[in-house]
Formats: structure tokens, sequence, C-alpha cells
């Protein structure tokens, strides 16, 4: 017997899981999945993320997220997503082409005095 679970209990899900990141922050780190030593730490906004989709599976994307202009030189491996007290809730890999976050450059230079998402995230969520 398959489990059927309604889109928009997925929704509510993935409305609830992002909920919890408002004011929160998004950390990149030496190592995966949040370990390692902190590169950056860029700021979420008190509403984190846009409502989530009904779709299956559920979406949400980030609303802006501030640039983080205190930087530490190194190449990002990992990430987390924290509470507004600091609390992981979803970390993962980070890479090249592949990963759990997939960026085009890993690399924060020597020097660098900014790091930004500027495309924002985009959570997904599949429940089945």
């Amino acid at each position: 017997m398959a489990l059927t679970i309604a889109n928009e209990c997925r929704k509510a899900a993935l409305d609830a899981i992002t909920a919890l990141l408002n004011t929160g922050q998004f950390r990149l780190t030496t190592a995966a999945n949040g370990g390692g030593s902190e590169l950056a730490l860029l700021p979420l906004s008190a509403t984190a993320f846009g409502a989530a989709t009904t779709a299956s599976p559920s979406v949400a994307v980030s609303n802006a997220i501030t640039a983080d202009t205190i930087v530490t030189a190194g190449t990002i491996l990992g990430f987390d997503l924290r509470t507004n007290g600091g609390v992981s809730r979803i970390n993962g890999t980070v890479g090249v082409g592949s990963g759990d976050l997939q960026v085009s450059n890993n690399v924060i230079p020597s020097g660098a005095t900014e790091v930004s998402c500027t495309g924002g995230l985009t959570l997904s969520l599949q429940l089945s």
C-alpha cells in the first residue's frame, strides 16, 4: 500500500520549515554540512522565504539575502541554514557542478570584501 500525501500538506511542511529560518543565517564553511571554519555569514530577512508552492515537489524561493562584508578567504565546501538563534536546521555540501548547493565558483579569494547570493536560494521538498 502506497502512502499518499496531498500537495497542500507538502506546502504546509515546507512553509513551516522555512519559517524557522526567518531572521536566521546562511553560513558558508570549509567543510561539508556546515562543519569546519566559517568563511561567510549572510543574514536572512525577517521573511526568509516566500510561500511554498503546492506543486510536487513543493518549492520555496528565498527573498533577498544580505551580502556579508566581513569574509575569510578559502574554499567553500559546506553550508548551513540556521535559525535566528544560530541553530543549524538545513546543511549540506557545496561544489562546482556537484553537491547539495551547486555554485559557479566556490573560492573566496584573498582580499575579497564581500560574499553575496544574488540569485537567492530555492528549497524543494518531496514527500512521497
